[in-house]
C-alpha cells in the first residue's frame, strides 16, 4: 500500500481555481503544480527527487556527477537519491568501459517499470486539472 505525503489528499479533493494571486503570479502555479507531480508520484512510492533522477535516467545513463549538474543539486545528495534507487533495483551503477575510475548510472527494467507507472500518474493527476480548468466560467 502506498502513502502520499502530508496534504496530498486535501489537495487532490480541492477544485482547481484561477483567482487573481494564480493568474499573476507563475511561480506560485508552478509551485503548486510542483506539489501536484510530488502527490502524484508518491502513489508510485518515490519521492519528487527520485522521480527527478529516474526521469533524468529515462533519456539514458549519466555519469553521477552530470546527473548533479543535470538536476542543479549537490554531488552528495545526488549520491543519496541514487543509493536509495539502487537498493530498490531501479538504478545500477556501472563502470564506464573507457575509463574505470568513471561510474555511469542508468535504469533498471524494473526502473523504467516504475518511471512509466509515476509518468501515467503525473499525467492522469495534470489531465484532472486540465478538466477542472475548462470547467471554470469564463
Amino acid at each position: 500500500m502506498t502513502t502520499e505525503p502530508s496534504g496530498c489528499a486535501r489537495l487532490r479533493s480541492q477544485p482547481a481555481t484561477a483567482g487573481p494571486t494564480t493568474a499573476t503570479q507563475p511561480g506560485h502555479t508552478i509551485a503548486r503544480l510542483a506539489r501536484v507531480v510530488e502527490c502524484a508520484v508518491a502513489t508510485t512510492n518515490l519521492t519528487l527527487a527520485q522521480y527527478r533522477v529516474l526521469a533524468t535516467l529515462g533519456e539514458g545513463q549519466e555519469a553521477a556527477s552530470r546527473l548533479a549538474d543535470k538536476l542543479a543539486v549537490s554531488r552528495p545528495s545526488i549520491t543519496g537519491v541514487v543509493d536509495g534507487l539502487v537498493a530498490r533495483g531501479l538504478v545500477r551503477r556501472d563502470h564506464a568501459a573507457c575509463d574505470r575510475r568513471r561510474v555511469d548510472v542508468g535504469l533498471t527494467e524494473a526502473g523504467r517499470l516504475v518511471l512509466a507507472a509515476a509518468d501515467a500518474a503525473v499525467e492522469e493527476r495534470l489531465e484532472r486539472i486540465t478538466q477542472l480548468l475548462g470547467e471554470l466560467p469564463r
